[in-house]
């Protein structure tokens, strides 16, 4: 490879490992970004920001016309590895952190067929070294798991930000969008069947995706339903780490999941912030069915001498068990739970801190 060609993908590695959850360096991620971006697309990419700026701004830092780095910056948009934000006065680009972000978008942005089953491999290549080792070893979890409305009981005091329908009420602007990490799974011959129409955006950047095609436009009621279909295959409800102002809620699997997989594939136990809730079994009701266990996506039930029980350390609080338990055996009960980031500009100010970057 030609010195400068390297010299711009190894700038654009360490720009996206500034990011706050960063990206772990390697030969995996070099892999990836040669696949993804052209040599002058890295070039300018590692010159773009994480938090949005104007074409002619970015034009300016690198002496070059603004109309070719328009375009340039689209191309990125269009591949899934830039953010555009249209508004009234303009649009505004910035670059995707590698997780989350480039990771699922670049896989939403390609078509079917081979170069797409390619980034499947090479990005499940990265999964340990990278993406996994990027939120395992975060100080904050960058995700937060929102128990099952209807296994808490009503008298129990539950937050706003707690409730995944609130979570969707909050937003103007909703879009479904194929899971991700389900889609990749099941292209590489992994996986599970359980549905991947239930990952939800919310926002500026469900307005982004579906513009790109990415995601589908949904009301309230569209919403609602996918999270019915998604508690009733078993899946856990994990959003991002604030409590304002959520981007995301995707209902996840231990087996394909970026998020869960941190817990069953590299055990590392609090890399996902668990809820407010842990279950509990009643020795007296439980007839040791097994159902419960059968549920639990990181297998934190297990069930011994004709009864379940459950790891508080691995439980997630989601409330899965509670709900498929037909003896009625199983209780959320509080505990007591990380506090919450209030919004995304703290929780990235603690992420980055901890790294050390700004």
């Amino acid at each position: 490879m030609a010195g400068s060609a390297k010299n711009a993908y190894e700038a654009l590695a360490q720009h996206l490992d500034r990011s706050p959850l960063g990206a772990p360096q390697g030969p995996e991620l070099m892999a990836i970004l040669r696949e993804l971006f052209t040599e002058e697309e890295a070039a300018v990419a590692a010159a773009l920001p994480f938090k949005p700026v104007r074409v002619v701004a970015l034009a300016k830092t690198l002496e070059r016309p603004a109309e070719e780095i328009g375009l340039l910056l689209e191309s990125l948009a269009g591949k899934g590895l830039a953010y555009r934000r249209s508004t009234r006065a303009g649009d505004y680009y910035s670059l995707l952190p590698m997780v989350p972000g480039m990771a699922e978008a670049q896989f939403w942005a390609m078509a079917p067929g081979e170069a797409k089953l390619k980034m499947a491999r090479l990005f499940e290549d990265y999964y340990e070294p990278g993406v996994g080792k990027a939120f395992a070893e975060a100080p904050t979890p960058y995700s937060r798991v929102i128990p099952v409305g209807r296994a808490v009981t009503n008298s129990q005091e539950i937050l706003p930000y707690e409730k995944a329908e609130e979570l969707i009420h909050q937003h103007e602007h909703l879009a479904l969008i194929d899971c991700y990490c389900r889609s990749q799974a099941k292209l590489l011959g992994q996986g599970c069947d359980a549905p991947l129409d239930v990952c939800m955006v919310f926002g500026s950047f469900a307005e982004f995706a579906v513009a790109q095609g990415w995601a589908k436009p949904m009301d309230e009621a569209g919403m609602l339903d996918a999270l019915s279909r998604a508690e009733e295959a078993g899946l856990v409800h994990v959003v991002d780490n604030v409590a304002e102002n959520v981007n995301f809620l995707c209902n996840c699997c231990g087996c394909c999941c970026m998020f869960l997989q941190t817990i069953t594939r590299m055990n590392r136990l609090g890399a996902v912030s668990q809820a407010a809730y842990m279950a509990q079994v009643d020795p007296d009701l439980c007839t040791a069915c097994e159902q419960c266990a059968e549920t639990c996506q990181v297998a934190a039930i297990r069930v011994d001498d004709d009864c379940a029980a459950v790891d508080e350390e691995i439980c997630l609080g989601c409330g899965l068990c509670a709900t498929v338990c037909p003896s009625e055996a199983i209780t959320m009960n509080r505990r007591e739970a990380r506090p919450v980031p209030a919004h995304h500009g703290e929780l990235q100010a603690r992420l980055a801190d901890a790294r050390g970057v700004k």
